[in-house]
């Protein structure tokens, strides 16, 4: 593969683009849909097929991605030294395919695919909401948010207050959320006005923490994104989100069992997820235990004392996911792949919350929302990923013919 600086004219994939561009934008766009309510479509890998198919076309790869491609070659060493079967081979060849997307995506202008999205993506958005309402009116895959003592730890009152939560296209309402938000600050700041309040009443419709919470800090700096202070405190927030896997470590030190235990409790098990997958790391600390392989993990280890120390006995609904980006790496792929995939965030964060910070917003409330989510290989990741690389090829100076 030939190897391009991110300010090269791409005259090969430019011509690519011109033939497979629109057929590629639209198999990406694909990926915005897993699921109806609890009703599994598939059509999320279809945009790792179309990254895939990119980088099989184009041949060349970004340098600002090669932490990326590097820790995608690390997660194939990890697999083999864990010995996985073909499976988890194909699920991280459905993360170099999420690599592939933005590639492709940072080849486009933002402004084509926002018009895709407000004449296009939102009106399927709109229709699978629709649809998970009948499912919920006719009490098919239900779920509910109960605004009660439990929620909060007993810090507040029991307001006894139960919602509707929809798990929207993705398959999950933090998913949902991460997706709808991102495409709404997306769209608002192209100028797609109409479509970005409707995708963040669908953010809202998911009542999920992670996006309710990433919405007010992301507004926020939409506002005052110019602002150098709020630059750097924005760029804090991601170096906090890189660093979480250090930061609960520390608290698991510093706290008394019945603190955790707290804690354990007003995250709904979050807590116990972040100490499990740090144990996974700290026990298999170069290749972690393996891409995918959390939940065969989880089964062996959830019976071990240290676990029913925090856990409920026999209480094996609670194996979940680490529901935490980084820590998810970390006991999956070990330090070196913590290292690399920091890397990469923090290389986007500093490119898309500087200067004119154009979609430092997106980003910023993509990193909040993966404080409480795990998925490397999660669509919106990737195409916003490529959008701030889009935007910052476009935005630098042309280098004259012959310079290299």
């Amino acid at each position: 593969m030939k190897l391009n600086p991110d300010t090269h004219k791409f005259s090969q994939t430019q011509n690519i683009a011109s033939r497979a561009g629109p057929i590629l934008l639209v198999m990406a766009m694909m990926g915005a849909f897993r699921s109806i309510g609890h009703i599994p479509i598939f059509l999320g890998y279809i945009a790792a097929v179309a990254g895939l198919v990119w980088l099989a076309l184009s041949l060349q790869i970004s340098r600002f991605l090669l932490p990326s491609y590097f820790l995608v070659i690390w997660g194939y060493l990890s697999l083999a030294y864990n010995e996985l079967g073909p499976g988890s081979y194909v699920q991280l060849t459905v993360l170099l395919g999420g690599v592939g997307l933005a590639e492709l995506v940072s080849r486009i202008n933002p402004n084509e695919i926002a018009d895709f999205t407000s004449r296009r993506l939102v009106w399927i958005i709109l229709l699978i909401i629709v649809m998970e309402t009948v499912l919920i009116q006719l009490g098919m895959g239900q779920r509910v948010r109960s605004i009660d003592a439990n929620l909060t730890g007993g810090l507040l009152p029991d307001l006894g207050i139960q919602i509707p939560r929809y798990m929207g296209t993705m398959g999950g309402s933090g998913y949902s959320g991460a997706l709808a938000g991102a495409l709404a600050f997306f769209c608002w700041i192209e100028g797609r006005k109409r479509a970005a309040i409707t995708l963040f009443i669908v953010t809202l419709l998911m009542v999920s923490r992670g996006p309710l919470i990433a919405l007010l800090f992301a507004a926020l700096f939409q506002i005052v994104h110019r602002r150098a202070l709020f630059q750097k405190l924005a760029l804090l927030i991601t170096v906090i989100s890189v660093l979480f896997p250090v930061l609960i470590w520390w608290l698991k030190s510093v706290l008394t069992a019945q603190q955790i235990l707290f804690l354990i409790d007003v995250s709904t098990s979050r807590f116990l997820h972040y100490i499990s997958f740090l144990n996974f790391g700290l026990e298999n600390p170069v290749f972690g235990v393996g891409y995918g392989n959390w939940r065969e993990t989880y089964t062996d280890y959830f019976w071990v004392s240290d676990f029913q120390r925090w856990g409920e006995k026999r209480n094996s609904d609670l194996i979940r996911e680490a529901h935490n980006f980084m820590l998810d790496i970390f006991g999956e792929m070990g330090i070196v792949a913590w290292i690399l995939a920091g890397t990469q965030m923090l290389m986007t964060s500093y490119r898309a919350m500087t200067g004119d910070a154009r979609y430092g917003s997106v980003f910023l409330f993509l990193v909040i929302c993966f404080l409480f989510l795990s998925g490397l290989s999660n669509w919106t990741y990737w195409v916003f990923t490529g959008v701030v690389m889009a935007h910052h090829r476009r935005s630098q100076p042309q280098k004259p013919k012959g310079n290299n």
